[in-house]
């Protein structure tokens, strides 16, 4: 991960303080390429709807000073980089950073110090986002006739939807997309229940642009009957 190398800083012979220390966030400049040493996997989650990532980590080299945990904006983890916390205490292999945002990706990568301070070796970038939590879509459905449910819904308020899909699912069989909407807008269906139907899932989503989950309905469930045989 070339681009990572570059994310560090100029660290000179920079000492930390023997501990445990969580400073505020540090600019940087780009450090010299370094060999990868360690192993960061980082993940993210929603904690009482605040967003949090834990990143634990292994260093691979016996000897070493101390590390930093750097973490980048961006799709790729490229932009704005900045150092969220240093330990030169060995048993420690845990960060968890509450200072992310819900609907942005980061990537993290663990610089490991050598012990007169320098920079010796790199981890994996470990990229983390929190999409924003669905919004609940408008949907009701009604057996309007004996082969046939009429469904009726709302449009999304999410302003990054771009389109709206009424899907079904009959007896055990997959997706079947019954109508869509671009751009999202409210409306109605009468879906034909096909020969053989006994049971009948049906919901309602919402994506944006790229294709990402912004809105879903609750599943709506209907039991037809089995066929007589």
């Amino acid at each position: 991960m070339t681009r990572w190398t570059r994310l560090a800083a100029s660290l000179g012979a920079a000492v930390l303080t023997i501990g445990l220390v969580a400073p505020a966030a540090q600019a940087a400049e780009p450090p010299p390429d370094l060999p990868t040493g360690a192993r960061l996997a980082c993940r993210a989650t929603l904690v009482d709807s605040a967003p949090k990532a834990n990143c634990n980590w292994t260093v691979g080299a016996q000897e070493y000073g101390a590390v930093e945990l750097w973490r980048g904006t961006g799709e790729n983890g490229e932009l704005t980089r900045v150092k969220v916390f240093e330990t030169a205490d060995h048993a420690v292999r845990h960060f968890q950073d509450t200072t992310i945002e819900v609907g942005k990706r980061y990537g993290y990568v663990l610089v490991v110090l050598g012990p007169e301070g320098n920079p010796r070796a790199r981890s994996n970038l470990s990229m983390v986002g929190v999409a924003p939590p669905a919004e609940l879509l408008s949907l009701t459905c009604q057996r309007a006739a004996e082969r046939t449910i009429h469904c009726e819904w709302s449009a999304p308020t999410n302003p990054n939807a771009t389109k709206i899909t009424l899907w079904a699912i009959v007896n055990r069989d997959g997706r079947k997309v019954l109508t869509s909407l671009e751009p999202p807008a409210g409306g109605g269906f009468d879906f034909a229940l096909p020969n053989g139907a006994w049971g009948v899932r049906i919901g309602l989503t919402a994506t944006d642009a790229a294709g990402q989950l912004v809105g879903r309905s609750p599943v709506l469930t209907f039991t037809i009957g089995r066929p007589r045989r």
